[in-house]
C-alpha cells in the first residue's frame, strides 16, 4: 500500500465553497444578516448627502428649518444604520457559530472512524491542533471576516456610485490610488496565506509534543528529563513565535498602509479640488461651476468612510488567510480515509434484515494470511503465510517470543489494521463463509471482541464504562449486573457505590485487577462469538490473576477463543496452540503434543514460559 500523492494547494475560494456544506443547513440566519446589508450601505451613503445639502442650501439661505430637518433626518440615519449593523452581526456570527458547530461535529465523528494507521503516523497533539485551535481560528473568521465582508463590499459600491454620480472627476481622483491598492493587498494576501499555514503547523507540532510529555509524565520527572523537555519545548515554540511575529509584522504594515493611503487620497483631493472653490481652473478643468464646499465635504467623508471598509477588509484578509490555512489542515484530515461502517454508509442494506454474523459460530479459516505496517511492498512482513482453523467453541492460545507477530493477529481479526493478505473466513452455522475485508468494522466488532493487557477505562461511572453508551444496555440494567457477577466484578462495584460509582481518570479508583475485570464484563455484557485474549492477565499479581482467571473461564463457555499470553495459566488448557517464531507458524497442537515435541514450545516453557 502507498501513501497518497500529495495534492497541490487549493485556493481560499474553493476552501470557502467546499465549507458551505456546513453553513447550508443555517443559512436562514446567514440570509437574514445579508438581507439587511442594503439598508446599511444606503444609511452610509445618506449621511454625507444630508450633510451636503445642508452645506450648500440651508446655512447658505439661512433655513434653520430646514437645518433642524435635515438634522433628524441624519439622526434617523444614524439610528437606522446602526440598528441594522446590529442585527446583521447577530445573524451572521449566529450562522458562523452555528456552522462551526456541524463543522466540529463532522471532524469529531470522521476521527472516530479513522484507521489505526493514521494514529500510528499522526500524533495525538497534531491531531488536537486541527480539531480544537484550527477550528477556533475559523470560528473566529467566520464571525468577524468573511461574512461581513460583504457587507463591506456593497458599502464600498454604494459609496463608489455616489462619487460617480456626484462628480465623475473627483471620483476618478479618489480611485487613482487603485491599482497601487489591488497590488498590495494581493501580495500581502498571499504571503500572510504562507504564514499562517506555518503557524498552525508550529502550533500542531508544540502542542504535540506537550501532549507526549504530559502523558509521560512520570518518565519524565523519574529520570530528571525536566530540563530537555523544556529546552525542547521552548526550541518548537521559537518556531510558532517567528512565524506569528512576521504575520503580525505584515498584518500591521497592511493596515498602516491602507491608512496612510486613505489620508493621501483625502489630501489629493484636497489638492485638486481646493483651487476650483476659488475660481482657479485645476488639473481637471474649471471645476468652479461644479464644485461646492457641500461637495468637497461630501467627498472628504466619503473618502474616510469608504476606507474604513478598505481598511477592515485589509485586515479582514489577514483573517482569512488564517482561516483558509485552518481549513486546508481541517480538509486534509476530513479527506483521510475512514473505516467502513455499515450503519453509516450502508443503512439499506441491512434495514429489516437480519445480520447476517449472528448465524456465526466462531467458527474461523485462515489461509495464506500476510501481513506488514508498511504502506509499499518493501514494508517487512510481520506475518508470513499463516494457515489454521479455530472450531465453534474451541481454545486456541497463540505464543511466541516478542516480535513474532502474536498482537498483530489479534488487530488483523478486529479489523484494527487492514490490508492483510489471503484469506480470512469466518464460517457460518450453515457452511457458508464470509471474507474478512468484505465485512464492515461495525458488524465484525459486535461478534468478536477484544481485550487488551492495557486496560483502558474513562473517567465516568462504573456502569458507563461496562455499557460504553450502548443504548439496549442501558436500558436493560439487569444485562449489566449479569455481566458484572459473570465475571466477578459485582462485589467490588456494590462496594463502591453501584453502577453510578466513579472510576476516576484512566481507572484511577480502581485497581489493575479491577480494570481487569469491568473490562471484561464489557464482553460479556455483549455475548460475542469469539473473543480475543491479549495477554490478559501480563499486568496483574498472582493473586490477582487467580480471579481474572476465573473470570475468564466463565467467559471461555459456549464460545470461541483466541488466547495471546506469555503465562502458562492461560494456555495449559487450550485446545490447540499455535506456536509462532518471526511471523510463521512454528508448531501448532496441545500442550502435552508440543512438550513431547521438544520444539520452540518446550523451549519457551523451560526458559520461563511456566508459572512459578
Amino acid at each position: 500500500m502507498t501513501e497518497p500523492t500529495p495534492r497541490s494547494t487549493p485556493s481560499t475560494f474553493a476552501l470557502m465553497r467546499r465549507f458551505w456544506q456546513y453553513a447550508r443547513p443555517h443559512k436562514r440566519w446567514l440570509f437574514a444578516g445579508l438581507i439587511v446589508i442594503p439598508l446599511v450601505a444606503v444609511m452610509t451613503t445618506v449621511r454625507p448627502l444630508l450633510v451636503k445639502q445642508a452645506v450648500d442650501e440651508a446655512i447658505p439661505a439661512h433655513d434653520g428649518q430646514a437645518l433642524q430637518q435635515l438634522a433628524l433626518l441624519f439622526l434617523a440615519a444614524v439610528v437606522v444604520e446602526f440598528v441594522s449593523m446590529a442585527l446583521q452581526v447577530y445573524a451572521l456570527q449566529r450562522a458562523g457559530h452555528l456552522s462551526i458547530y456541524e463543522l466540529r461535529t463532522a471532524i469529531f465523528r470522521h476521527v472516530l472512524c479513522l484507521p489505526a494507521r493514521f494514529f500510528d503516523k499522526n500524533p495525538l497533539g497534531s491531531l488536537l491542533s486541527r480539531s480544537t485551535s484550527d477550528v477556533e481560528a475559523l470560528g473566529e473568521t467566520l464571525s468577524f471576516g468573511v461574512f461581513t465582508i460583504a457587507t463591506d463590499v456593497v458599502m464600498i459600491g454604494s459609496i463608489l456610485a455616489s462619487m460617480f454620480v456626484l462628480s465623475w472627476k473627483l471620483a476618478l481622483i479618489s480611485l487613482s490610488v487603485a491599482p497601487l491598492l489591488y497590488v498590495l493587498v494581493r501580495w500581502f494576501s498571499s504571503l500572510l496565506r504562507g504564514l499562517q499555514l506555518e503557524i498552525r503547523r508550529a502550533q500542531g507540532v508544540q502542542s504535540g509534543y506537550l501532549a507526549e510529555q504530559l502523558s509521560g509524565i512520570g518518565v519524565v520527572q523519574l529520570y530528571g528529563h525536566e530540563d530537555h523537555a523544556r529546552t525542547t519545548f521552548e526550541a518548537l515554540g521559537d518556531r510558532y513565535l517567528r512565524a506569528t511575529k512576521l504575520a503580525n509584522i505584515f498584518d500591521s504594515l497592511l493596515y498602516s498602509l491602507m491608512d496612510g493611503i486613505s489620508a493621501f487620497c483625502v489630501a489629493l483631493l484636497l489638492y485638486y479640488g481646493a483651487p476650483a472653490l476659488l475660481g482657479e481652473v485645476g488639473l481637471f478643468g474649471d471645476l468652479s461651476g461644479a464644485l461646492t464646499l457641500g461637495l468637497l465635504f461630501a467627498f472628504v467623508e466619503y473618502l474616510q468612510r469608504v476606507f474604513v471598509p478598505i481598511r477592515e477588509f485589509s485586515s479582514k484578509i489577514a483573517t482569512i488567510q488564517r482561516a483558509a490555512a485552518s481549513l486546508e489542515r481541517i480538509f486534509g484530515l476530513l479527506d483521510t480515509p475512514r473505516e467502513p461502517r455499515a450503519a453509516l454508509d450502508h443503512p439499506e442494506r441491512y434495514q429489516g434484515q437480519a445480520d447476517p454474523l449472528a448465524r456465526w459460530t466462531g467458527a474461523l479459516r485462515v489461509r495464506g494470511l500476510r501481513f506488514s505496517y508498511g504502506y509499499d511492498d518493501g514494508a517487512p512482513e510481520i506475518l508470513r503465510g499463516l494457515d489454521f482453523d479455530v472450531a465453534p467453541g474451541e481454545v486456541v492460545a497463540v505464543v511466541g517470543r516478542t516480535g513474532s507477530g502474536k498482537t498483530s493477529l489479534g488487530r488483523i481479526l478486529t479489523q484494527i489494521y487492514a490490508g492483510y493478505r489471503g484469506s480470512v473466513e469466518l464460517i457460518l452455522d450453515d457452511g457458508e463463509a464470509l471474507e474478512l475485508r468484505e465485512l464492515e468494522p461495525d458488524r465484525v466488532r459486535r461478534w468478536l471482541l477484544m481485550v487488551h493487557q492495557d486496560v483502558f477505562l474513562f473517567d465516568e461511572s462504573a456502569g458507563f464504562n461496562v455499557t460504553l453508551g450502548d443504548r439496549e444496555l442501558e436500558d436493560d440494567p439487569s444485562r449489566v449486573h449479569a455481566a458484572l457477577e459473570t465475571v466477578q466484578a459485582a462485589q467490588f462495584v456494590r462496594e463502591r457505590g453501584g453502577l453510578e460509582a466513579p472510576v476516576g481518570e484512566r481507572g484511577g479508583n480502581f485497581s489493575v485487577g479491577e480494570a481487569q475485570l469491568l473490562a471484561f464484563a464489557r464482553v460479556a455484557a455483549r455475548s460475542p462469538s469469539m473473543l480475543i485474549l491479549d495477554e490478559a492477565t501480563a499486568s496483574v499479581d498472582s493473586l490477582t490473576e487467580q480471579r481474572v482467571q476465573q473470570a475468564i473461564e466463565r467467559l471461555l463457555e459456549g464460545r470461541s477463543v483466541l488466547v495471546i499470553a506469555h503465562r502458562l495459566s492461560t494456555v495449559r488448557h487450550a485446545d490447540k496452540i499455535i506456536v509462532l517464531a518471526d511471523g510463521e507458524i512454528s508448531e501448532m497442537g496441545d500442550h502435552d503434543s508440543l512438550m513431547a515435541n521438544d520444539g520452540l514450545y518446550a523451549d519457551l516453557y523451560r526458559s520461563g514460559f511456566a508459572e512459578e
